[in-house]
């Protein structure tokens, strides 16, 4: 056969135009006339080059609309011309074949030039050349999926599938009419239209290949492989789980794809339409009244774009891409959706590994198969104040079972509408009965309250629409029992860790920083300190980072600042936070008042023995914390004597700051106060409330709408400080100020008097470091008689008398402090007193 003439011509220079000319110039059967792509500017010249009796086609690469007008003339001229448009839409060529070599496009060349003598009216030809979707490019390069049929050797029942697909296609293929000149998925004539509405032929499927389908998914040997998995966990009819293959077949081989496009009678077209798959099925209404019916496919959204209805019959049906990378082997195929990661928590909860004493791990190993037993049935809430211990259980359980937990966070739906809601929760279901992973959602943490409880219900009746059950993490039960409606549950809600595990985790904790901590230490934090497990893992992992930059630190000073840390990670900016400084040894009190001190760190240091040991918390529905008074003298000690005391129980100190605690706004003071107690109870930190007449004041008769609202402020105070467990100490300078019912509240009251002459003479020495002063016996107690002051202003004296001293570059003498004591008397309103200045000092 001689090689036919073809022109390739473009109405401006173009890649696509001679990626086309050098392919055909590239075969034997075709002759490239001019040996280059032309412009239509140079058609003229060229055809008139060619014999008009021979055979000629004519590519023409570019806009309909410039190309059209042009080839209808040589169309009239010449009875032998044959012409295939390639159309450039919106700069982009479009073509429906991945052949990246153009066989196809020239095999349509080349019968279109063998029927030009027969079929004389049909000598034109329309193509879009598509690059979309991961079809092949006009670049010449080999596709990666070339006409190869993917292997899958390791699975004989995707094995069985593929040859069933290939089984349906093949038949439906061979039934097409294609004996009237038409090219299929090019062009059709009326001849075939007419033949394909007259004809009913009955689909006779290779019966070999159903039976060994049907044998592979009765197997046992294939019971685990992710194909039966969807047809059994989605309790999937025969007739579905053959329209799921037939739509999963484009990704299977691409010989499929090829297939549609033909059935499609659009080359362009890659995965088959919902009314294509009826067809190879049966009778196409009848198939497609019980998918509607049986409502599985689109439940479990086993198709891509489906929402509650199936899809129109000639929109593309494809299987959902992330159910398609699961089923060919991708065990995270389908936690890499966006809908379900965006609720999912990946990474384990913290904590397990703290928990290393054999009755955690029995606890764990026994919790893990009741919840596996009930949540089959019911739901499964586990409830009380440590949620972060019950997510631990549930790790070490998983952990010892090889089963990893799939992590809802129920915080993470505030941002989402209902429909997102339920589309994820969907979704998540999808994941959770086909890999058989436990589920669970934490609805105990602290942002979780930002979920509206129209998304958290959503979420759980869409959860249980789909047949699935789950366990529920919660601080509040009754909230989550009112979501769950008439749904069944079981709970627990018993502290899920005794007062030994919690020494336990500490111990561990401290291990891994390297600090052996005795069992009474231990004991100690545990009540200095109320964490959580995953906060002491918090601790431990900070305690380990800080060991390069505080190498010459102790470790067990690591680990207590690391506790400090963490404990006061969250405090709300209403207080401040106070690291204690001051020593109790240097408080100077008289005896009695240094013993209620000592008494009060008892009290504290004390309170789980008393409380829990011996069941005095069951006498005390309130007034379980410390609470303490201490009244006197400004600078006579009080706020140092509170740093004192936290800082011998190795706490902080919550400062209340009254300029942000109060509002002008009714109720936002209480707020506030409520606040700063929950975040000292959380903490462990000791509140230290200075100028408590400031808020305990006496509440006094109505006489305007601020008498009654600033009396509330102060009943809700009592009540707050009643219903607290920790340690507050409350200061001021004018007991009597104090409401009476404020004081049968408070478990100590100290009185600070002003220092005798031994406490002053103790003070002033204190407050003189040795190394800053030429001081002897006789000068302390000369200022000790003399000034009679209280500690407070003797420390401003003997900070002032220190930047004379330095200024003069000398130490600290008796006159450096006799012009400092002048000031602060000047300062205060009194009168100087005299020091006898010894002649020497005078003199100088």
């Amino acid at each position: 056969m001689m090689p036919i003439n073809v022109l390739v011509a473009s109405t401006s220079r173009d890649i696509k135009a001679e990626v086309i000319a050098a392919c055909i110039a590239a075969r034997q059967d075709m002759k490239l006339v001019m040996e280059r792509c032309l412009l239509v500017t140079e058609l003229d010249e060229a055809i008139q080059a060619i014999d008009p009796t021979t055979c000629c086609a004519l590519v023409l690469v570019g806009h309909g609309s410039e190309t059209v007008d042009f080839a209808q003339e040589w169309l009239q001229e010449r009875r032998s011309l044959v012409v295939l448009f390639v159309d450039i839409i919106d700069d982009i060529v479009r073509i429906g074949l991945r052949d990246p070599q153009l066989e196809s496009l020239l095999l349509l060349l080349r019968d279109l030039v063998a029927h030009v003598e027969t079929h004389a009216g049909e000598r034109v030809a329309h193509i879009r050349i598509s690059k979309d979707h991961g079809q092949g490019s006009l670049d010449g390069q080999t596709s990666i999926l070339a006409g190869t049929p993917l292997s899958y050797r390791d699975r004989p029942l995707l094995q069985a599938a593929v040859k069933w697909i290939q089984s349906a296609l093949l038949n439906a293929v061979q039934g097409t009419i294609d004996d009237n000149g038409d090219v299929h998925g090019f062009s059709v004539t009326r001849a075939t239209v007419t033949q394909s509405l007259q004809s009913d032929r009955t689909k006779n499927q290779n019966q070999e290949a159903e039976s060994a389908f049907v044998s592979a998914m009765e197997s046992p040997e294939n019971r685990n492989d992710p194909l039966i998995s969807v047809v059994n966990g989605f309790l999937l009819t025969p007739l579905e789980a053959r329209i799921m293959l037939l739509a999963f077949a484009p990704e299977l081989d691409v010989r499929f794809q090829r297939c549609f496009g033909f059935l499609l009678d659009d080359m362009s077209r890659r995965v088959g339409t919902l009314g294509l798959l009826c067809s190879l099925l049966g009778e196409p209404l009848r198939i497609r009244s019980e998918l509607a019916k049986s409502g599985a496919l689109l439940g479990w959204r086993i198709f891509e774009a489906c929402g509650g209805c199936l899809p129109a019959a000639d929109e593309p049906l494809r299987v959902d891409p992330f159910l398609s990378h699961w089923l060919l082997g991708e065990s995270n195929g389908l936690e890499n959706d966006p809908r379900v990661y965006r609720l999912v928590r990946t990474i384990p909860w913290p904590g397990r590994d703290l928990l290393l004493r054999p009755e955690e791990r029995e606890k764990a190993a026994e919790l893990l198969g009741e919840v596996n037993r009930e949540v089959g049935t019911k739901w499964f809430l586990l409830g009380g104040e440590d949620p972060a211990a019950w997510r631990a259980l549930l790790e070490l359980g998983g952990n010892a079972r090889q089963v990893t937990p799939i992590r809802v966070e129920a915080a993470r739906i505030a941002d989402l509408d209902l429909m997102e809601v339920e589309e994820s929760a969907r979704r998540i279901s999808r994941l959770a009965r086909l890999t058989g992973r436990l589920l669970v959602i934490d609805m105990a943490r602290e942002d979780a309250t930002r979920a509206t409880r129209d998304g958290l219900r959503m979420l759980l009746s869409t959860i249980a629409k789909m047949g699935c059950r789950a366990v529920l993490i919660c601080r509040e039960p009754a909230n989550v029992i009112n979501l769950l409606g008439p749904l069944p549950f079981e709970a627990r809600l018993e502290h899920p860790l005794p007062a030994a595990a919690r020494v336990a985790v500490i111990l561990a904790a401290a291990h891994g920083v390297g600090v052996a901590l005795t069992t009474e230490t231990a004991e100690a934090m545990a009540a200095r300190y109320p964490l959580t497990i995953e906060n002491w893992e918090t601790v431990m992992r900070l305690a380990c980072a800080a060991k390069a930059e505080l190498a010459s630190e102790e470790p067990l000073l690591k680990f207590t600042v690391a506790c400090k840390a963490v404990a006061t990670e969250y405090v709300s900016n209403l207080a401040e936070r106070i690291d204690p400084i001051f020593r109790l040894d240097e408080v100077v009190l008289p005896t009695d008042r240094k013993e209620q001190l000592v008494e009060i760190v008892d009290h504290v240091r004390l309170a789980p023995r008393v409380l829990n040991e011996w069941k005095f918390r069951d006498q005390l529905p309130y007034g379980r914390g410390v609470t303490a008074l201490f009244f006197g003298p400004s600078g006579t000690g009080k706020t140092m004597a509170a740093l004192g005391i936290a800082r011998l129980l190795g706490i902080q100190i919550l400062r209340l700051d009254l300029s942000r605690v109060v509002s002008k706004y009714i109720g936002d003071t209480e707020k506030n106060i409520d606040c700063v107690f929950t975040d000292a109870q959380r903490s462990g930190s000791a509140i230290l409330i200075d100028e408590a007449d400031a808020l305990f004041g006496k509440r006094s008769e109505i006489k305007a709408a601020h008498d009654r609202y600033a009396n509330i402020e102060v009943s809700y105070l009592l009540q707050r400080m009643e219903a607290y467990e920790g340690l507050a100490i409350l200061t001021t300078n004018m007991r009597q100020n104090l409401d009476p019912a404020f004081l049968r509240r408070l478990r100590f009251i100290v009185d600070f008097p002003k220092p005798d002459v031994p406490a002053r003479e103790k003070i002033w020495r204190q407050c003189v470091p040795a190394q800053a002063h030429q001081l002897d016996d006789s000068a302390f107690h000369q200022l000790a008689r003399r000034i009679d002051l209280t500690g407070g202003h003797i420390r401003q004296i003997t900070i002032r008398a220190a930047f004379i001293a330095a200024a003069a570059d000398t130490k600290i003498g008796l006159d450096h402090i006799a012009q400092a004591a002048r000031a602060e008397f000047a300062k205060l309103g009194m009168p100087p007193v005299q020091l006898d200045i010894p002649s020497s000092r005078r003199a100088a």
